[in-house]
């Protein structure tokens, strides 16, 4: 689990999985995480269960474990999730109305 997640939810739906969720309360749009093995994705998402398919980069992006150019400048797995959290965070900000939310 990543620390600096840790306004919203974690959830294990299988083994090899971890899905946090981030809803501000009476807001439809929210942040979802989801990691698995060797890659992650991050999705501004309107409600828990909406799913997107083939979304816009704008919307979904699936964050890779760093390449070895990436370890030289030290650049974390950890650091590139969160770089796309904030990302997306800004996405959710637009989508509900409130640009200072976060």
């Amino acid at each position: 689990m990543i620390k600096h997640l840790n306004k919203g939810r974690w959830e294990r739906p299988t083994d090899r999985s971890a899905v946090y969720h981030e809803f501000e309360p009476g807001k439809a749009w929210g942040l979802r995480v989801t990691l698995i093995d060797d890659y992650a994705r991050v999705e501004a998402v309107k409600g828990i269960k909406d799913s997107l398919y083939n979304a816009p980069k704008r919307i979904s992006t699936v964050v890779t474990l760093p390449t070895i150019f990436e370890k030289l400048r030290r650049i974390s797995f950890e650091d590139k999730i969160m770089a796309e959290v904030a990302k997306k965070r800004v996405v959710v900000a637009q989508e509900n109305g409130d640009p200072e939310y976060f």
